[in-house]
């Protein structure tokens, strides 16, 4: 989903939950009033050994490519609530660019995930970013623990175990169970770290970071999940945060379950989009003159494939895939009408470019990772297989195209690693940026609009009729200027604002059900 760049591999994992409240002693009468003393779980109650660590900053890569980008490794406590129980390795890098007398802080960057490393990111952002940023803050990345070059963490997937997501099919329901089972059971089992593999612990982790750089607050950019590590950074330490950039928004209120149907209702409202583009073109298209019969042509040619099975290099191409096809073309309207089409030449038996999707996912260490940060987030889950077989059900009543993909059977309604905190509420007044194209499925505006509402001082930046996932990365010159003019005076717009997409159609990338669910 995100701008594929030269990167080291990925490992896999992200650690730890805890919650921080503010303790204050209360003054006796004439005295003096104490300063506040940190909170159990607060990074700067951590011991010594924690907080006064050295940073040997080396190189991070001999290749070229990679020159001027430093890096170091921290210790950071695998249970924050419990620091002497254990420590991992957390991999931090930097590229300095801010100049003495202009030095505000530190820029830190997340890309985004959950289980996605962000080791390298400064590299990439250091050019988009002006002089009258870049002269303020030294640019700091960091694999989240468990990722990449920190402590890595492998709950030993297997198969389907390792897939994120399934369409749903009765003959093989049970299967798909018994691998979510088999998620939650061996990631239970794969060690002290899994039940504190956390956003929680992973914004804990950017506040040792802070301290260990000397810094009184953190700015930072964070990218689609990335947004919820922000927002939850923000909640934890208010008073640490300065300047704050979130692009392509998660709804603290709605982390878990709720973000899967949210997906699947922003997926359905793009072939909802492209059926009424299609019926309005009839005379071009023949497929239907309104949305409902263009939806009729579309579902009896996914029953005929359902009837009659394409068959593609030994392997059938049946109606889930040609849903899957369907979905992820109709962003644009003439792909997805020659989509149809190819679908209906093949079913003729003329050859033609078919690929069987994977659903996404297959790689044990990103799987490991993606399902721990989100069952140990949030409790919000139907529990057990019938939980999900009633949501699947539901799901795909009302959104017949693709409401299994996303809301099938996943090892958090299974998960039994006990949750050392309840789930998080985000509410505040911390200032923020937010960045959001209005028709991204894989992060919807809708759930922009619930991280709007909890962070009550953010100003919000719309791209109108915008695709993407990812909005600054598209240099829409709207939203480049308001984001330069943030990070380099900290003033915010007045209001919100709504940027107009530029017309760079061979440039947009939508986000694909083929794709691994990330956020």
């Amino acid at each position: 989903m995100n701008e594929v760049r030269k990167r080291p591999k990925a490992l896999a994992a992200i650690a730890a939950l805890v919650t921080v409240a503010a303790l204050a002693l209360a003054p006796t009468a004439g005295a003096a009033t104490a300063a506040p003393r940190p909170a159990a779980g607060d990074p700067a109650a951590l011991p010594e050994r924690f907080t006064k660590q050295s940073l040997d900053w080396q190189e991070c890569y001999e290749d070229d490519f990679y020159k001027g980008l430093q890096c170091a490794t921290i210790d950071a406590p695998i249970d924050y609530l419990s620091p002497d129980n254990g420590s991992l390795t957390v991999r931090i890098s930097r590229i300095v660019t801010s100049t003495p007398d202009k030095h505000r802080g530190v820029l830190l960057f997340n890309p985004g995930g959950p289980g996605a490393p962000g080791l390298t990111e400064p590299l990439f952002k250091r050019d988009d970013l002006p002089e009258s940023v870049r002269r303020q803050y030294d640019l700091i990345g960091f694999d989240p623990r468990g990722i990449g070059d920190s402590s890595p963490i492998s709950c030993g997937l297997e198969g389907d175990e390792a897939v994120q997501y399934f369409p749903y099919r009765e003959d093989k329901y049970e299967h798909y169970v018994a691998a979510a089972q088999a998620v939650a059971d061996k990631c239970a089992a794969a060690g002290p770290t899994a039940g504190h593999i956390s956003t929680r612990n992973t914004a804990r982790d950017m506040d040792l970071i802070r301290i260990l750089l000397g810094e009184k607050k953190i700015s930072y950019f964070g990218v689609s999940y990335g947004t919820y590590l922000g927002a939850v950074y923000t909640q934890l330490f208010p008073d640490r945060t300065d300047r704050m950039v979130l692009d392509s928004n998660l709804d603290p209120g709605r982390m878990g379950n709720d973000i899967f149907l949210a997906m699947t209702e922003a997926f359905s409202d793009v072939f909802a989009r492209f059926t009424q583009s299609v019926a309005e073109h009839d005379d071009t298209y023949h497929l239907g003159a309104t949305p409902e019969a263009v939806e009729k042509t579309v579902f009896d040619l996914v029953a005929e494939i359902d009837r009659h099975p394409i068959d593609i290099d030994g392997r059938k191409f049946a109606g889930q895939e040609a849903r899957s096809g369907i979905a992820s073309a109709s962003y644009d309207v003439e792909e997805g009408v020659q989509y149809l089409r190819t679908l209906r030449d093949a079913l003729d038996g003329k050859p033609q470019d078919l690929v069987i999707p994977e659903y996404g996912g297959g790689d044990d260490q990103g799987t490991s990772v993606f399902w721990s940060v989100l069952c140990n987030d949030s409790a919000d889950w139907p529990r057990g297989a019938e939980g999900f077989r009633e949501q699947v059900a539901e799901a795909m009543r009302r959104y017949p195209l693709i409401g299994d993909f996303l809301t099938s059977v996943k090892p958090c309604g299974f998960w039994s690693l006990p949750r050392p905190e309840p789930d998080l509420v985000v509410a505040n007044d911390v200032p923020a940026l937010l960045l959001q194209n209005e028709y991204d499925p894989a992060t919807p505006a809708t759930l922009a609009h619930g991280l709007h509402k909890a962070l009550r001082e953010s100003r919000l930046v719309t791209v109108e009729k915008a695709l993407n996932h990812g909005v600054y990365g598209d240099a829409n010159p709207c939203v480049v200027e308001v984001v330069h003019a943030y990070l380099a005076t900290g003033e915010l717009p007045a209001q919100d604002i709504t940027c107009q997409q530029e017309d760079r159609p061979e440039e947009r990338q939508p986000t694909k059900l083929s794709e691994p669910a990330r956020l």
